[in-house]
């Protein structure tokens, strides 16, 4: 990763100037020549083209689990191949270097996706997060070279079914199905826990559209499935994708977690998930301290 911070420093890194689109004509005698410059008529065609994309990760000190999140930082620095910066949302650790932009915030709510809710909307407002940026976790890992690409592919696992889930995050999946379907749109289960990319004015216009999901919904799939025109999601299966191994064991299979991840780009693992496997293996893959460390 080149960060926006070192971005100057590199001579990889190349200055994006403002993108100008013109129409053409054709003269009396042939020739095609440019007209006057367009201006705001196309509202496809952008005049500014990010010259990097912030990763956003939202975190709570108080439920974190072991060094997730500084091996969940070594590999953002080791393994993407695009201009970044970084911004934490929620809490500060000691271990933090000037690297990482923090947005400190308190815990709202005792419902996750509340809580999380609040610190989405801090990265919409904030002048340190791109219009286009990456929203992703702590206990999310990359574990091959990933582009942009891979995280713009819409990824679902399947149709959301609150009844196979319990408690508060059961209540937002309910809450999630009943608003897409009074909207009469589709029900795709988007949230994979894996990175994506959001844009701060269809996020602005989903919670214009849908003033209920500041009640808890998990956000990432009434985002997706309320989008226009939106690529035909790829479905996850942890088997014969190529995308994602997550990791729900204390006691994996060792050889076949490892062969699996030869050919996959994340890494994930939930609560249960963590153990002293797990960090031996992180430790393995990711050595190295990164910039955003002290």
């Amino acid at each position: 990763m080149t960060t926006k911070k070192t971005a100057s420093k590199s001579k990889d890194v190349k200055e994006v100037k403002t993108v100008e689109t013109a129409e053409t004509q054709v003269n009396e005698s042939g020739a095609v020549q440019a007209s006057d410059t367009v201006t705001d008529e196309s509202p496809v065609l952008e005049k500014k083209a990010q010259d990097h994309t912030t990763v956003v990760i939202p975190y709570c000190k108080e439920f974190a689990q072991g060094r997730e999140l500084l091996f969940a930082l070594r590999s953002w620095y080791e393994k993407t191949c695009f201009p970044a910066n970084l911004v934490i949302i929620g809490d500060r650790e000691d271990w933090f270097s000037e690297e990482i932009i923090v947005i400190e915030h308190q815990r709202t709510s005792d419902n996750p996706q509340i809580d999380t809710m609040e610190k989405l909307k801090l990265a919409i407002e904030s002048p340190e997060v791109t219009e286009r940026f990456i929203w992703t976790n702590d206990d999310i890992y990359l574990v091959n070279r990933v582009s942009l690409a891979h995280i713009e592919i819409p990824k679902v696992l399947g149709e959301l079914k609150p009844e196979k889930f319990k408690g508060a995050y059961a209540e937002n999946m309910s809450r999630t199905v009943m608003l897409l379907d009074k909207s009469g749109l589709p029900k795709l289960n988007y949230g994979t826990h894996t990175p994506v990319l959001f844009e701060k004015f269809k996020l602005m216009e989903m919670l214009e559209r849908f003033p209920e999901a500041e009640s808890g919904v998990l956000f990432s799939s009434l985002y997706f499935n309320s989008q226009a025109f939106l690529a035909h999601p790829v479905v996850l299966d942890w088997e014969t994708d190529q995308f994602l191994l997550p990791v729900i064991s204390q006691k994996p299979n060792e050889q076949r977690a490892k062969e699996l991840l030869q050919r996959k780009v994340f890494l994930n693992n939930t609560v249960s998930g963590h153990s002293a496997w797990l960090e031996k293996l992180l430790e393995q893959m990711f050595p190295e301290p990164s910039i955003f460390e002290e």
